[in-house]
């Protein structure tokens, strides 16, 4: 199993676990995102030329804190690669990338039912905060305004 940063030469594998995962992008966006999106990390695993899980993160700066954070907005393993330390591996190279731009603290965010997923994270060192997610799609109409 190899898990690196990603490079522009993994967008089509990207954009296949992409999708699997069911989030909809197209691929330009994808390819952008990759090359000049400085404010995200992605990581790959690959098993052989099989591109088999990924993990973004998001480096999130802001008046509120005095540190940077990265939060992890993605982390897929196809199925047939779970419980065999993928997830970890993918988690410790984002880790990796943030130490060496100096970010100390990650912050996830994982469905309420998604036990499995949890518990990676727990394993990890990750603790819950009590913290609850809202959400509000704004449509069109409401951006106008």
């Amino acid at each position: 199993m190899k898990v690196r940063l990603a490079a522009q030469s993994d967008a089509d594998a990207l954009y296949s676990l992409n999708r699997m995962f069911g989030n909809e992008n197209d691929l330009r966006v994808l390819r952008e995102s990759i090359a000049a999106n400085d404010r995200e990390i992605v990581c790959v695993a690959y098993d052989q030329a099989r591109a088999v899980g990924y993990c973004t993160g998001l480096i999130v700066k802001s008046m509120c804190y005095r540190e940077q954070r990265i939060d992890v907005e993605a982390l897929y393993v196809i199925e047939a690669f779970r419980g065999k330390g993928v997830g970890r591996l993918l988690l410790q190279c984002l880790q990796e990338e943030a130490a060496a731009r100096s970010i100390h603290h990650l912050h996830v965010i994982t469905h309420a039912d998604n036990k499995r997923a949890q518990s990676l994270y727990l394993r990890e060192g990750f603790d819950f905060t009590g913290e609850v997610l809202l959400d509000k799609s704004l449509s069109q109409r409401e951006t106008e305004v």
